[in-house]
C-alpha cells in the first residue's frame, strides 16, 4: 500500500495522522498544499468531485492509498485501524476550530469495539475535543468508551418512535438500553439529549418524522427513565430535497415532546 498525505501547515489533524503512520513505521510520502502547492493543485482537479471542502475550505489532510481517498483525521484513522468496517459508525465531522463529531457508537458494528475505542482515546490524546454520538444502541459500549475519559460532549438522540427506529438507524434499543444511554448521558460533564426531528428515506423520496411521531418518541423515553422532568432538546435535522425547518415550524413538536417531558425546549444546532 502507497500512501500518499496532503496536509496544511501547522495543521493539527494533519499531525496526528502523521503520528500514528510513525508509530507504526508506516512509510507515506506528504505534500503540503501550499509548499507543494504545484503537485497539490494537479491532485485537486483530477480528483476534485471526490474532495470534500468545509465551509473554511479544503478539509485537511487528504488520504489517498491508490485505492480509496478518505479525508478528515477520524475517517482516515478509522480505515487505518480496520479497513472500511467502521464507515458506518465514523463519518464526516460537521464540527470545526478544535472539535470533531461524527462517532456514533451506537453505529459500531460487533467486533469492531477495541478499534473504535482506540479511535476515540487517539482522537483525543492528539489535542481534538471529541463528540460523541449515541441512538440508544449499544449502552454497554458507550460506558466503556465514556469510561475513557476523554469525551468532551456526550449527544444522545432519540432519531423517532420504536417503530421508525429500522427505517433510520436500524433496530431500536431494548428499553433497558435506552434508560442506561439515557443514565450514561446525564451524568456527563456536558452530556445532550436531542429528540431529534430526523429526515429517512421514505416510501416516496426523503421524508421526516411527524409532531405526533416526535410526541412517541419522547414517551419511549419516559417509560425508560420515569423521569418527566428530564431535560431534552428537539433539534430538526437538515437534508437536502426537504423544506428548511425553522423555529416556528419546531413549535408543534415541541408541544408534542412536551405531552411527556415538560423541560422539553427547541435547539439551534451550534457552531464551532
Amino acid at each position: 500500500m502507497s500512501i500518499t498525505l496532503y496536509t496544511a501547515p501547522d495543521c493539527l489533524r494533519c499531525k496526528i495522522v502523521k503520528a500514528f503512520l510513525d508509530e507504526r513505521g508506516q512509510k507515506y510520502t506528504t505534500f503540503d498544499f501550499k509548499e507543494d502547492k504545484d503537485v497539490f493543485n494537479k491532485y485537486y482537479r483530477a480528483n476534485r468531485p471526490s474532495i470534500y471542502r468545509n465551509p473554511e475550505g479544503v478539509e485537511f489532510p487528504i488520504f489517498d492509498d491508490g485505492t480509496v481517498i478518505k479525508q478528515g483525521t477520524g475517517e482516515i484513522l478509522a480505515y487505518l485501524l480496520s479497513g472500511r468496517t467502521l464507515e458506518a459508525c465514523v463519518t464526516r465531522s460537521e464540527l470545526l476550530h478544535g472539535w470533531i463529531s461524527g462517532l456514533n457508537v451506537s453505529a459500531c458494528p460487533a467486533g469492531q469495539e477495541d478499534n473504535f475505542t482506540t479511535l476515540v482515546r487517539l482522537l483525543a490524546k492528539g489535542g481534538l475535543t471529541v463528540e460523541l454520538h449515541s441512538d440508544g444502541r449499544r449502552a454497554d459500549l458507550l460506558g466503556r468508551v465514556l469510561g475513557e475519559g476523554v469525551v468532551s460532549r456526550m449527544v444522545l438522540d432519540i432519531v423517532g418512535p420504536a417503530a421508525l427506529y429500522p427505517a433510520i438507524v436500524g433496530e431500536a434499543p431494548s428499553r433497558e438500553e435506552l434508560a442506561e444511554s439515557i443514565a450514561l448521558t446525564r451524568v456527563h460533564a456536558d452530556g445532550l439529549i436531542r429528540v431529534l426531528v430526523s429526515a429517512y428515506a421514505g416510501g416516496d423520496g426523503m421524508t421526516r418524522v411527524t409532531p405526533a411521531e416526535a410526541g412517541e418518541a419522547a414517551k419511549m423515553v419516559l417509560d425508560a427513565c420515569g423521569d418527566r422532568m428530564l431535560p431534552v432538546f428537539v433539534e430538526a435535522q437538515q437534508a437536502p430535497g426537504l423544506e428548511k425547518l425553522e423555529d416556528q415550524a419546531l413549535l408543534p413538536y415541541r408541544s408534542k415532546v412536551r405531552a411527556s417531558l415538560v423541560k422539553a425546549e427547541i435547539r439551534k444546532p451550534e457552531a464551532h
